[in-house]
């Protein structure tokens, strides 16, 4: 569970550091290009790939990861500005849905009733803790949450197959490494494509890219320590992470940007809490 709390906790960070960018007007492509290169050193230093044998047989989910991971930020942000950030947010954490279908169908893992009333509240918790009233959506765009909830579906899925059927103990630490080395060169090509250079040489990129690198790093690594070591099914660990995320994210905006939640919001929570307790319940 431990390993639950921390990966859930630096995915809440990732969320607030976008909140600051916000404020402090750091462009969002380039810093997104820095934070990729920041998480590829931290996680050479931990665990260099380039010494660990059997690389050949996780390179393409890396690489293929690694597109989808730069791919799916840049939807996020175009999803936030066109269709709204209530929708956004509800999309991103709705994929869990196909993660846990995906995992049971493919792998055979089964839940209990208790598991099923848990995971139906813990989406209800999602829902309600991340929706917003939004009358300013323009019409037509209801395609870019559409592309996001599958995107982020399709990176839990991969990460989650290639964990179960490529990772070995000695590539376990550096798979999350390769995958933000391959996701900060498509990055940079897509910048320079862009003519962002100029946009590189403001500190503010720099400074936070390299803070959001190392809190990146952090995420990744302990949701793939978790899927391995945490003593349940991912389709357990995919929903508790989720609800994690939501307690850590409330908490943290009340005390550091003095947001307070809506009725809904704290309705939501009460399911999400409820459902970590049904979820715990039903496991083996």
């Amino acid at each position: 569970m431990a390993l639950v709390i921390a990966a859930a906790f630096f995915m809440a960070l990732l969320f607030l550091l976008f909140k600051v960018f916000e404020q402090r007007r750091v462009e969002l492509l380039p810093a997104i290009v820095v934070n990729y290169f920041a998480a590829f050193i931290c996680g050479s230093m931990v665990s260099a790939p380039w010494k660990a044998p059997g690389l050949e047989a996780i390179a393409l989910p890396s690489a293929l990861l690694g597109v989808l991971f730069i791919a799916i930020f840049y939807l996020t942000g175009l999803s936030a500005q066109r269709a709204g950030v209530a929708a956004t947010a509800v999309a991103s954490k709705m994929s869990l849905v196909l993660t846990v279908l995906f995992a049971m169908y493919l792998y055979g893992e089964r839940t209990g009733p208790l598991g099923w009333a848990g995971i139906a509240l813990a989406l209800t918790g999602v829902v309600l803790s991340s929706w917003v009233p939004n009358r300013s959506a323009v019409r037509g765009v209801w395609i870019l949450p559409t592309m996001l909830f599958l995107g982020n579906a399709v990176i839990d899925i991969g990460i989650n197959w290639t964990q179960r059927m490529r990772l070995t103990p000695e590539t376990e630490a550096v798979f999350p490494t390769l995958v933000f080395g391959c996701a900060g060169v498509i990055g940079t090509l897509w910048a320079v494509a862009g003519r962002k250079h100029a946009s590189f040489l403001s500190h503010r990129v720099w400074v936070g890219g390299t803070l959001l690198g190392v809190v990146n790093y952090a995420s990744l690594y302990f949701v793939v320590q978790a899927l391995a070591h945490a003593g349940m099914p991912s389709s357990s660990v995919y929903p508790l992470i989720n609800i994690v995320v939501i307690l850590f994210g409330v908490a943290l905006s009340v005390l550091l940007f003095q947001e307070r939640p809506r009725r809904g919001q704290y309705i939501g929570i009460a399911c999400s809490v409820l459902a970590l307790v049904l979820i715990l319940q039903a496991l083996p």
